[in-house]
Parts: structure tokens; C-alpha cells; sequence
């Protein structure tokens, strides 16, 4: 069993802590209700035993310990708001305790980065955060190493992520790298994720891209969409999810998502492709079929719209 450190400290954002220990506790789950034991031991701790929090929950947290086991994963969540200090005594005290043990794992979620880096554990390291922070990071390591627009980002035995549930998505990372892939797949479903991302991914995800607006028609056709990307959805089947007609329909997605339904759909496609590419060796004509193209060179054709490289070229770049 691997023992994981989360290490809560005041004013954390709860999610960067509950959404990844979700995912273990998941993993733990899954794994007896097989037959198996327990994979992970999470251990909620922090220099403050009853630290506040974004939500106002009374916490009651076990203290910093002395001692670690060699094998121990250490992650550290994130803090409420944009402007964070990093002088605190609390935040002093995470660090030395930090600094004075080894972990197999240094893991962070949003601006949990900034406190590893304070301790100096990313002075060599490429590494991100939450947007709001890339800024704040890039003042106390070199500017080259901080990575913009990225999920999370795997230097070594150093993990760190973008924001709140991107710490989900490498939990579930984690969980694939240690041998149990076909787990961290059971576990996305159990936990109804759209679609698990990888390290390459945008931290803005496809999947809310075109959905920041309030019509509910468009959100039903597009919830319909997302479920089944790879169908061959015609307008008339999008139109009676909605309730309405073909050119009522078309008129609507367009004013309300800024692309047509066709364009929506292709651009979810070329999503589970990129996916594809990155952790698979399916040969592209596979894909392109999985994905719901008609072939190889459609796929290829629009792939050209949004990608300066080739699939291919993509795939020897950011696979796995």
C-alpha cells in the first residue's frame, strides 16, 4: 500500500485536496470489491490541525510527522484567492518539514506549486499551475521552466498541475502510471469524467469550449453530442433532443455556441483522436475510424485546421 501525504494548509482550496484523494480512495474501492487490497493510504495533514478552508468545514487534520515511509507520495493542494503569501509561519513550517524528508512523489495541485517551489524542489524542474498563478511561480524559479497552458506536467518524480480538476486528472494519471490503466479507466467512468485528459491537454478543456452561454436546447444537443462524439448525428435527430426544427436548431446552436453543429462535433472528434495519438499505437486509420471519420484523409484534413504538425509527426512528439 502506498502511503499519500496531502498536505492541507490554511486557506486551502478543498477540492485541490478531496478531488485526488477521491480518486485514490476510488482506486481503494474498485480494487477489493475484485478481490484486492487497498492500493493507497491517504493521510490528510498540515501544520495547523484545524486549518480553514474555501468552504468553511471544521477540519481536524493529523500533525506534520517525524518520520515517512521511503515509498511515500507527497501532495500539497492549493490556497483560496490570487494573491499569496508564502511568508506565513504555517507555509514556513510546511516547507521545512518538507524539505527534511524525501518522498518518492512531490505532487502539487493549482498553487500548491508555488509552495514547492519555495523549497526549493523546482529549481531544475519544468513545471505549472493555475493560470492565475503562472506570474507568481516564474518570480521564484526560472522563467523557461514554468510550461503555460498544460494540464499537469511530469519532470521526473515531480508532478505539478493547473487548476482545482486538473488535480483529478492526475490523480487518475498517477494511478495509470503505476501499472493499473485499465483501473484508472474504471475509475473515470465510476466517477462519470466525459473524458480523462492527459498531460498535454489544455487546461482550458475542449469539452467546455463553445458552453459558456445559458440556452438550454443547445446544452441538451451538445450534452447528446458529447456522450457519443463518434456517431453519425444528423440535424434531425439534434433537432428532436431539442424539440424544435432543423433550421430553428441550426440558427440557435450557431448564435448560442458560435459554431454549427457539424463544427462542434468535428472538434470533439479531433479531441478523443488527439487522446488517441497520445496514448495509443492504433495506426491513424484505426483512429479515424474510432473516432467517427469517415477516413483517414478526412481526419487528416481537418486534423490540418487546428495542428501544424501531421497525426504522426504529433504522436512522436507527445505520446506517453
Amino acid at each position: 500500500m502506498i502511503p499519500i501525504y496531502i498536505l492541507i494548509l490554511p486557506d486551502v482550496l478543498l477540492l485541490d485536496a478531496v478531488g485526488p484523494a477521491e480518486v485514490f480512495q476510488y482506486a481503494n474501492r474498485i480494487n477489493q470489491k475484485r478481490g484486492g487490497e487497498a492500493l493507497y493510504q491517504i493521510h490528510f495533514v498540515g501544520p495547523e490541525r484545524h486549518a480553514s478552508n474555501s468552504l468553511g468545514l471544521p477540519l481536524n487534520l493529523d500533525p506534520l510527522p517525524a518520520k515517512i515511509e521511503t515509498d511515500a507520495w507527497l501532495i500539497i493542494a492549493g490556497l483560496v484567492g490570487d494573491d499569496i503569501s508564502l511568508n506565513t509561519q504555517a507555509i514556513k513550517k510546511a516547507c521545512d518539514w518538507i524539505k527534511t524528508h524525501v518522498f518518492s512523489r512531490y505532487i502539487s495541485v493549482c498553487a500548491g506549486s508555488l509552495v514547492l517551489a519555495k523549497t526549493g524542489l523546482l529549481n531544475a524542474k519544468k513545471c505549472t499551475t493555475h493560470h492565475n498563478h503562472l506570474d507568481d511561480l516564474r518570480k521564484l524559479i526560472p522563467a523557461h521552466q514554468v510550461l503555460e497552458n498544460r494540464l499537469f506536467v511530469v519532470d521526473g518524480n515531480t508532478y505539478t498541475s493547473a487548476g482545482v480538476t486538473a488535480g483529478i486528472d492526475l490523480a487518475l494519471y498517477l494511478i495509470q502510471e503505476n501499472d493499473q490503466a485499465s483501473l484508472a479507466a474504471d475509475i473515470a467512468q465510476y466517477m462519470v469524467l466525459f473524458s480523462r485528459r492527459g498531460s498535454q491537454d489544455p487546461s482550458y478543456s475542449p469539452w467546455l469550449e463553445h458552453r459558456n452561454h445559458l440556452h438550454q436546447k443547445v446544452h441538451q444537443v451538445q450534452n447528446a453530442i458529447q456522450s457519443e462524439p463518434a456517431k453519425n448525428w444528423s440535424l434531425e435527430e439534434l433537432a428532436k433532443i431539442a424539440h424544435c426544427s432543423t433550421r430553428h436548431l441550426a440558427r440557435l446552436f450557431k448564435n448560442e455556441a458560435q459554431v454549427t453543429t457539424k463544427e462542434y462535433t468535428y472538434k470533439l472528434r479531433l479531441n478523443l483522436a488527439l487522446q488517441l495519438l497520445q496514448t495509443s499505437d492504433l495506426p491513424i486509420e484505426i483512429i479515424s475510424g474510432r473516432c467517427g471519420f469517415d477516413d483517414a484523409r478526412q481526419f487528416r484534413r481537418l486534423w490540418a485546421r487546428y495542428h501544424p504538425q501531421s497525426p504522426s509527426a504529433f504522436r512522436l512528439l507527445h505520446s506517453q
